[in-house]
């Protein structure tokens, strides 16, 4: 018997359906990070750089404590469940952030009028969405394989 924590692809699914309208807005929580290190006095296209290890750090390290947290855990699948939802938008901002880098740098997004103008975020959420999905089918079939050591142990 499979345990119901397994099914983290059904929500994800539907966070990454409602993941496609809202980049513009969590691309107002990234910029707002940036100028929150640039308040304290972090030149600007430094700031980009510092938010960006921060976001990579973050969306490597957000997978492993989550699955380490659902692993462990003895939650409700409720609980399971909502932690899946902020662990989705997190995820989803750190990796629409860490991407960006690829598309952009400090100095354009910071100094440059004409051409760039921080809009290639919107679709850098959008490539978001399938690393979400996989990580929610990892999730789903690394769980599965510990509850079935876990059954062969007990």
């Amino acid at each position: 018997m499979t345990s119901p924590y397994h099914d983290f692809l059904k929500p994800t699914n539907i966070f990454c359906i409602v993941g496609i309208f809202i980049p513009g807005f969590t691309m107002i929580g990234i910029l707002g990070l940036q100028m929150l290190i640039s308040f304290f006095g972090v030149e600007c296209s430094n700031s980009w750089r510092l938010m960006w290890v921060f976001t990579t750090i973050g969306s490597m390290g957000l997978p492993a404590y989550f699955f380490w947290y659902v692993k462990t855990t003895s939650s409700s699948i409720k609980v399971i469940k909502q932690a899946l939802t902020f662990f989705n938008i997190f995820e989803y901002t750190f990796l629409q952030a860490t991407i960006g880098m690829f598309f952009s740098d400090g100095k354009t997004l910071c100094y440059v009028i004409d051409g760039q103008n921080g809009l290639q975020f919107v679709f850098t959420g959008w490539f978001a969405i399938p690393i979400l999905i996989g990580l929610s089918l990892f999730f789903r079939e690394a769980l599965k394989k510990n509850n079935n050591i876990s059954q062969r142990n007990s």
